[in-house]
Protein backbone atom coordinates (compact mmCIF):
# COMPACT_ATOMS: atom_id res chain seq x y z
CA UNK A 1 0.00 0.00 0.00
CA UNK A 2 1.11 3.57 -0.60
CA UNK A 3 -0.13 6.69 1.13
CA UNK A 4 -3.05 7.02 -1.32
CA UNK A 5 -4.53 3.80 0.13
CA UNK A 6 -5.15 5.54 3.47
CA UNK A 7 -7.20 8.53 2.26
CA UNK A 8 -10.37 7.47 4.09
CA UNK A 9 -8.69 6.98 7.49
CA UNK A 10 -5.70 9.34 7.69
CA UNK A 11 -5.47 12.57 9.76
CA UNK A 12 -5.52 15.93 7.96
CA UNK A 13 -2.37 17.48 6.49
CA UNK A 14 -1.15 21.04 7.01
CA UNK A 15 -2.48 22.01 3.56
CA UNK A 16 -6.04 21.16 4.66
CA UNK A 17 -6.01 23.08 7.95
CA UNK A 18 -7.48 26.40 6.69
CA UNK A 19 -10.40 24.75 4.93
CA UNK A 20 -11.27 22.42 7.85
CA UNK A 21 -11.10 25.25 10.39
CA UNK A 22 -13.45 27.32 8.20
CA UNK A 23 -15.82 24.33 8.15
CA UNK A 24 -15.69 24.06 11.96
CA UNK A 25 -16.40 27.76 12.43
CA UNK A 26 -19.43 27.35 10.18
CA UNK A 27 -20.88 24.65 12.49
CA UNK A 28 -23.34 26.13 14.97
CA UNK A 29 -23.02 23.21 17.41
CA UNK A 30 -19.22 23.50 17.52
CA UNK A 31 -19.42 27.28 18.12
CA UNK A 32 -21.95 26.78 20.95
CA UNK A 33 -19.75 24.18 22.67
CA UNK A 34 -16.68 26.45 22.46
CA UNK A 35 -18.63 29.32 24.02
CA UNK A 36 -19.85 26.98 26.77
CA UNK A 37 -16.37 25.58 27.48
CA UNK A 38 -14.52 28.93 27.26
CA UNK A 39 -17.04 31.63 28.26
CA UNK A 40 -14.20 33.92 29.37
CA UNK A 41 -12.94 34.31 25.77
CA UNK A 42 -15.19 36.42 23.49
CA UNK A 43 -16.05 34.22 20.52
CA UNK A 44 -14.82 36.77 17.88
CA UNK A 45 -11.35 36.60 19.50
CA UNK A 46 -11.42 32.77 19.43
CA UNK A 47 -12.56 32.84 15.79
CA UNK A 48 -9.78 35.25 14.81
CA UNK A 49 -7.19 33.03 16.46
CA UNK A 50 -8.60 29.93 14.73
CA UNK A 51 -8.44 31.61 11.31
CA UNK A 52 -4.77 32.54 11.91
CA UNK A 53 -3.78 28.85 12.28
CA UNK A 54 -1.86 27.34 9.35
CA UNK A 55 -0.54 23.99 10.60
CA UNK A 56 -1.53 20.96 12.69
CA UNK A 57 1.22 21.89 15.17
CA UNK A 58 -0.29 25.39 15.52
CA UNK A 59 -3.71 23.86 16.09
CA UNK A 60 -2.43 21.56 18.82
CA UNK A 61 -0.30 24.18 20.61
CA UNK A 62 -2.66 27.18 20.25
CA UNK A 63 -6.05 25.46 20.67
CA UNK A 64 -5.73 21.96 22.16
CA UNK A 65 -3.05 22.70 24.79
CA UNK A 66 -4.84 25.78 26.25
CA UNK A 67 -8.07 23.74 26.42
CA UNK A 68 -6.23 20.94 28.23
CA UNK A 69 -4.57 23.44 30.61
CA UNK A 70 -8.00 24.72 31.58
CA UNK A 71 -9.49 21.25 31.85
CA UNK A 72 -6.61 20.03 34.04
CA UNK A 73 -6.95 23.01 36.38
CA UNK A 74 -10.73 22.59 36.68
CA UNK A 75 -11.22 18.81 36.87
CA UNK A 76 -7.97 17.35 38.23
CA UNK A 77 -5.63 17.78 41.20
CA UNK A 78 -2.70 17.82 38.80
CA UNK A 79 -1.10 15.78 36.04
CA UNK A 80 2.25 14.05 36.54
CA UNK A 81 4.16 11.79 34.21
CA UNK A 82 7.00 9.34 34.54
CA UNK A 83 9.21 7.14 32.36
CA UNK A 84 9.94 9.78 29.68
CA UNK A 85 13.59 8.83 30.09
CA UNK A 86 12.69 5.41 28.65
CA UNK A 87 12.19 7.09 25.26
CA UNK A 88 14.85 7.76 22.62
CA UNK A 89 14.29 11.15 20.95
CA UNK A 90 15.53 9.79 17.62
CA UNK A 91 12.91 7.02 17.43
CA UNK A 92 9.24 6.87 16.47
CA UNK A 93 7.13 4.75 18.83
CA UNK A 94 3.92 2.77 18.67
CA UNK A 95 2.48 3.58 22.09
CA UNK A 96 0.23 0.72 23.25
CA UNK A 97 -1.83 2.14 26.08
CA UNK A 98 -4.32 1.38 28.81
CA UNK A 99 -7.71 2.84 27.95
CA UNK A 100 -10.06 4.38 30.51
CA UNK A 101 -11.24 7.63 28.94
CA UNK A 102 -12.42 8.04 25.33
CA UNK A 103 -10.72 11.39 24.72
CA UNK A 104 -8.30 12.08 27.54
CA UNK A 105 -5.97 9.06 27.53
CA UNK A 106 -4.31 9.95 24.24
CA UNK A 107 -4.66 13.72 24.80
CA UNK A 108 -2.84 13.60 28.14
CA UNK A 109 -0.07 11.40 26.74
CA UNK A 110 0.39 13.89 23.88
CA UNK A 111 0.36 16.75 26.41
CA UNK A 112 3.20 15.07 28.36
CA UNK A 113 5.18 14.47 25.16
CA UNK A 114 4.79 18.12 24.08
CA UNK A 115 5.87 19.40 27.49
CA UNK A 116 9.05 17.34 27.20
CA UNK A 117 9.84 18.51 23.67
CA UNK A 118 8.72 15.36 21.82
CA UNK A 119 6.44 15.33 18.78
CA UNK A 120 2.83 14.34 19.47
CA UNK A 121 1.45 10.98 18.36
CA UNK A 122 -1.18 10.18 15.78
CA UNK A 123 -4.22 8.79 17.60
CA UNK A 124 -6.27 5.72 16.71
CA UNK A 125 -9.99 6.39 17.21
CA UNK A 126 -12.96 4.15 16.43
CA UNK A 127 -15.24 5.34 13.64
CA UNK A 128 -18.19 4.31 15.85
CA UNK A 129 -17.51 7.54 17.78
CA UNK A 130 -17.54 9.66 14.63
CA UNK A 131 -21.31 10.07 14.10
CA UNK A 132 -21.14 13.86 13.66
CA UNK A 133 -19.16 15.25 10.67
CA UNK A 134 -17.67 18.24 12.51
CA UNK A 135 -16.30 15.90 15.22
CA UNK A 136 -14.46 14.02 12.45
CA UNK A 137 -12.93 17.33 11.32
CA UNK A 138 -11.97 18.20 14.89
CA UNK A 139 -10.23 14.91 15.69
CA UNK A 140 -8.47 14.71 12.30
CA UNK A 141 -7.08 18.21 12.91
CA UNK A 142 -5.73 16.76 16.17
CA UNK A 143 -3.79 13.98 14.33
CA UNK A 144 -6.42 11.23 14.74
CA UNK A 145 -6.90 8.45 12.23
CA UNK A 146 -9.95 6.21 11.98
CA UNK A 147 -10.22 2.57 13.03
CA UNK A 148 -13.10 1.04 11.09
CA UNK A 149 -15.24 -0.72 13.68
CA UNK A 150 -18.56 -0.81 11.83
CA UNK A 151 -17.55 -3.24 9.07
CA UNK A 152 -19.30 -6.39 7.89
CA UNK A 153 -17.61 -9.75 8.54
CA UNK A 154 -16.48 -9.87 4.91
CA UNK A 155 -14.86 -6.41 5.15
CA UNK A 156 -13.14 -6.88 8.53
CA UNK A 157 -9.98 -8.55 7.23
CA UNK A 158 -9.39 -5.83 4.62
CA UNK A 159 -10.02 -3.13 7.25
CA UNK A 160 -7.57 -4.76 9.65
CA UNK A 161 -4.85 -5.06 6.99
CA UNK A 162 -5.36 -1.41 5.94
CA UNK A 163 -5.06 -0.30 9.58
CA UNK A 164 -1.92 -2.36 10.11
CA UNK A 165 -0.29 -1.07 6.94
CA UNK A 166 -1.15 2.49 7.97
CA UNK A 167 0.46 1.96 11.40
CA UNK A 168 3.58 0.44 9.83
CA UNK A 169 3.77 3.23 7.22
CA UNK A 170 3.32 5.97 9.85
CA UNK A 171 5.94 4.71 12.31
CA UNK A 172 8.55 3.50 9.79
CA UNK A 173 8.13 5.76 6.74
CA UNK A 174 6.62 8.98 8.10
CA UNK A 175 8.56 8.78 11.36
CA UNK A 176 5.51 9.66 13.50
CA UNK A 177 4.49 8.20 16.87
CA UNK A 178 1.13 6.44 17.20
CA UNK A 179 -1.17 5.99 20.21
CA UNK A 180 -3.50 2.99 20.23
CA UNK A 181 -5.43 1.22 23.01
CA UNK A 182 -4.15 -2.23 23.99
CA UNK A 183 -7.60 -3.75 23.44
CA UNK A 184 -10.76 -2.80 21.56
CA UNK A 185 -12.72 -0.41 23.79
CA UNK A 186 -12.07 0.80 27.29
CA UNK A 187 -11.07 -1.34 30.29
CA UNK A 188 -14.25 -0.30 32.06
CA UNK A 189 -13.70 -2.87 34.83
CA UNK A 190 -10.21 -1.53 35.56
CA UNK A 191 -8.59 -4.82 34.52
CA UNK A 192 -5.92 -3.83 31.99
CA UNK A 193 -5.19 -6.78 29.70
CA UNK A 194 -3.61 -6.53 26.23
CA UNK A 195 -5.45 -8.42 23.51
CA UNK A 196 -2.95 -10.58 21.54
CA UNK A 197 -5.08 -9.97 18.41
CA UNK A 198 -3.96 -6.31 18.46
CA UNK A 199 -0.36 -7.52 18.16
CA UNK A 200 -1.31 -9.93 15.36
CA UNK A 201 -2.87 -6.97 13.56
CA UNK A 202 0.38 -4.95 13.89
CA UNK A 203 2.27 -7.84 12.31
CA UNK A 204 -0.13 -8.32 9.35
CA UNK A 205 0.98 -5.05 7.71
CA UNK A 206 4.69 -5.65 8.15
CA UNK A 207 7.06 -6.27 5.25
CA UNK A 208 9.06 -9.14 6.77
CA UNK A 209 8.16 -12.84 6.80
CA UNK A 210 9.32 -12.84 10.42
CA UNK A 211 6.66 -11.72 12.95
CA UNK A 212 9.50 -11.01 15.41
CA UNK A 213 11.18 -8.59 12.95
CA UNK A 214 7.86 -6.88 12.14
CA UNK A 215 7.06 -6.30 15.80
CA UNK A 216 10.61 -5.18 16.58
CA UNK A 217 10.57 -2.57 13.78
CA UNK A 218 7.53 -0.79 15.31
CA UNK A 219 9.29 0.26 18.57
CA UNK A 220 6.27 -0.66 20.70
CA UNK A 221 6.17 1.15 24.05
CA UNK A 222 3.59 0.35 26.76
CA UNK A 223 1.86 3.29 28.44
CA UNK A 224 -0.37 3.30 31.52
CA UNK A 225 -2.64 6.21 32.41
CA UNK A 226 -4.12 6.26 35.90
CA UNK A 227 -6.90 8.43 37.27
CA UNK A 228 -7.54 8.79 40.99
CA UNK A 229 -11.26 8.98 40.15
CA UNK A 230 -12.82 7.64 36.96
CA UNK A 231 -15.44 10.27 36.07
CA UNK A 232 -17.44 7.62 34.16
CA UNK A 233 -17.41 5.01 36.97
CA UNK A 234 -21.13 5.26 37.80
CA UNK A 235 -22.03 5.55 34.09
CA UNK A 236 -20.30 2.26 33.25
CA UNK A 237 -21.61 0.35 36.30
CA UNK A 238 -24.92 -0.87 34.76
CA UNK A 239 -22.99 -2.36 31.80
CA UNK A 240 -20.44 -4.03 34.09
CA UNK A 241 -23.18 -5.52 36.27
CA UNK A 242 -24.94 -6.98 33.23
CA UNK A 243 -21.77 -8.42 31.66
CA UNK A 244 -20.73 -9.91 35.03
CA UNK A 245 -24.05 -11.78 35.03
CA UNK A 246 -23.42 -12.91 31.44
CA UNK A 247 -26.19 -10.71 30.05
CA UNK A 248 -25.91 -8.69 26.82
CA UNK A 249 -25.71 -4.92 27.21
CA UNK A 250 -27.12 -2.62 24.53
CA UNK A 251 -25.57 0.85 24.28
CA UNK A 252 -27.92 3.85 24.19
CA UNK A 253 -27.67 5.99 20.98
CA UNK A 254 -25.80 8.92 22.61
CA UNK A 255 -23.99 6.92 25.30
CA UNK A 256 -20.43 7.38 23.99
CA UNK A 257 -20.94 11.14 23.56
CA UNK A 258 -22.27 11.39 27.14
CA UNK A 259 -19.19 9.47 28.36
CA UNK A 260 -16.93 11.80 26.35
CA UNK A 261 -18.46 14.85 28.01
CA UNK A 262 -18.35 13.39 31.52
CA UNK A 263 -14.79 12.15 31.00
CA UNK A 264 -13.67 15.66 30.06
CA UNK A 265 -15.54 17.61 32.73
CA UNK A 266 -15.94 15.14 35.61
CA UNK A 267 -13.78 14.90 38.72
CA UNK A 268 -10.56 12.98 38.17
CA UNK A 269 -8.36 13.81 41.17
CA UNK A 270 -4.68 13.14 40.49
CA UNK A 271 -3.70 11.79 37.04
CA UNK A 272 -0.45 10.15 35.94
CA UNK A 273 0.87 9.13 32.53
CA UNK A 274 3.53 6.41 32.87
CA UNK A 275 5.76 5.47 29.94
CA UNK A 276 7.06 1.93 30.39
CA UNK A 277 10.22 0.41 28.94
CA UNK A 278 9.93 -0.26 25.19
CA UNK A 279 9.00 -3.84 24.28
CA UNK A 280 12.31 -4.40 22.43
CA UNK A 281 14.19 -3.86 25.71
CA UNK A 282 11.73 -6.00 27.68
CA UNK A 283 12.22 -9.05 25.42
CA UNK A 284 15.96 -8.63 24.94
CA UNK A 285 17.74 -11.82 25.97
CA UNK A 286 14.44 -13.64 26.60
CA UNK A 287 13.53 -16.99 25.03
CA UNK A 288 11.07 -16.15 22.24
CA UNK A 289 8.37 -18.78 21.45
CA UNK A 290 8.56 -20.16 17.91
CA UNK A 291 4.84 -20.78 17.43
CA UNK A 292 3.07 -17.61 16.27
CA UNK A 293 0.08 -18.07 18.61
CA UNK A 294 2.42 -18.49 21.61
CA UNK A 295 4.59 -15.59 20.40
CA UNK A 296 1.71 -13.08 20.48
CA UNK A 297 0.52 -14.38 23.88
CA UNK A 298 4.08 -13.94 25.17
CA UNK A 299 4.22 -10.34 23.86
CA UNK A 300 0.81 -9.50 25.38
CA UNK A 301 1.86 -10.84 28.78
CA UNK A 302 5.18 -8.96 28.57
CA UNK A 303 3.36 -5.69 27.84
CA UNK A 304 0.84 -6.36 30.63
CA UNK A 305 3.62 -6.95 33.17
CA UNK A 306 5.22 -3.61 32.29
CA UNK A 307 1.87 -1.78 32.24
CA UNK A 308 0.92 -3.17 35.66
CA UNK A 309 4.37 -2.48 37.14
CA UNK A 310 4.54 1.10 35.85
CA UNK A 311 0.88 1.92 36.64
CA UNK A 312 0.73 4.67 39.27
CA UNK A 313 -1.51 3.37 42.05
CA UNK A 314 -3.67 6.00 43.77
CA UNK A 315 -5.14 5.99 47.32
CA UNK A 316 -8.52 5.10 45.75
CA UNK A 317 -7.02 1.88 44.34
CA UNK A 318 -5.61 0.82 47.71
CA UNK A 319 -8.81 1.73 49.57
CA UNK A 320 -10.97 -0.17 47.09
CA UNK A 321 -8.77 -3.27 47.45
CA UNK A 322 -9.00 -3.14 51.26
CA UNK A 323 -12.77 -2.48 51.26
CA UNK A 324 -13.37 -5.29 48.75
CA UNK A 325 -11.33 -7.78 50.79
CA UNK A 326 -12.25 -6.41 54.23
CA UNK A 327 -8.53 -6.01 54.89
CA UNK A 328 -6.01 -3.47 56.11
CA UNK A 329 -3.23 -4.69 53.79
CA UNK A 330 -2.68 -1.28 52.22
CA UNK A 331 -3.80 1.11 54.97
CA UNK A 332 -0.41 2.86 55.04
CA UNK A 333 -1.25 4.33 51.62
CA UNK A 334 -4.27 6.35 52.79
CA UNK A 335 -5.62 8.11 55.85
CA UNK A 336 -8.75 7.38 57.89
CA UNK A 337 -10.24 10.63 56.55
CA UNK A 338 -9.52 9.64 52.92
CA UNK A 339 -11.20 6.28 53.50
CA UNK A 340 -14.30 7.93 54.97
CA UNK A 341 -14.45 10.37 52.03
CA UNK A 342 -14.09 7.50 49.54
CA UNK A 343 -16.87 5.49 51.20
CA UNK A 344 -19.09 8.58 51.02
CA UNK A 345 -18.17 8.98 47.34
CA UNK A 346 -19.06 5.33 46.63
CA UNK A 347 -22.46 5.66 48.33
CA UNK A 348 -23.21 8.77 46.27
CA UNK A 349 -22.18 7.09 42.99
CA UNK A 350 -24.28 3.98 43.71
CA UNK A 351 -27.36 5.95 44.71
CA UNK A 352 -30.12 5.57 42.13
CA UNK A 353 -28.51 2.66 40.26
CA UNK A 354 -30.75 -0.40 40.26
CA UNK A 355 -29.45 -3.69 41.60
CA UNK A 356 -28.68 -5.69 44.72
CA UNK A 357 -26.62 -3.46 47.03
CA UNK A 358 -23.70 -5.80 47.77
CA UNK A 359 -23.35 -6.81 44.10
CA UNK A 360 -23.34 -3.14 43.07
CA UNK A 361 -20.77 -2.28 45.71
CA UNK A 362 -18.40 -5.15 44.82
CA UNK A 363 -18.64 -4.48 41.07
CA UNK A 364 -17.86 -0.80 41.71
CA UNK A 365 -14.94 -1.50 44.06
CA UNK A 366 -13.36 -3.94 41.56
CA UNK A 367 -13.03 -1.09 39.03
CA UNK A 368 -10.60 0.62 41.40
CA UNK A 369 -9.09 -2.53 42.99
CA UNK A 370 -8.00 -4.34 39.80
CA UNK A 371 -4.80 -2.28 39.27
CA UNK A 372 -3.64 -3.35 42.76
CA UNK A 373 -4.54 -6.99 42.10
CA UNK A 374 -2.72 -6.91 38.76
CA UNK A 375 0.40 -5.35 40.24
CA UNK A 376 0.51 -7.93 43.03
CA UNK A 377 -0.26 -11.01 40.90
Amino acid sequence: MNKMDFEDIRPYHDGEVKEKIANLLGEEQFCQIIQHVMPEIPFPIFEKQMRSIDTIYDFQTKVVVPLLDKLLSQSTDGLSYSGIDNLDRDKSYLFVSTHRDIVLDSALMDYALLKEGFATAEIAIGDNLMKIPWIVDLVKLNKSFLVKRSLSKEQKLDGSVQLSKYINYTVKDKGEHIWIAHKAGRSKDGNDKTNPNILKMFNSGGTSESAFDNIKSLNICPVSISYEYNPCDALTLPELMMTTKGEKYEKQPMEDLIHMGEGLQGRKGKVEVSFGKPLNLLIEGKEIPNLKSEFFQFLAKTLDREIHNSYKLMPTNYMAFDLLNNSTAHNTNYSVEEKADFQEYIAKQLDGIEGEEEFKRKTFLKMYAYPVMNKES
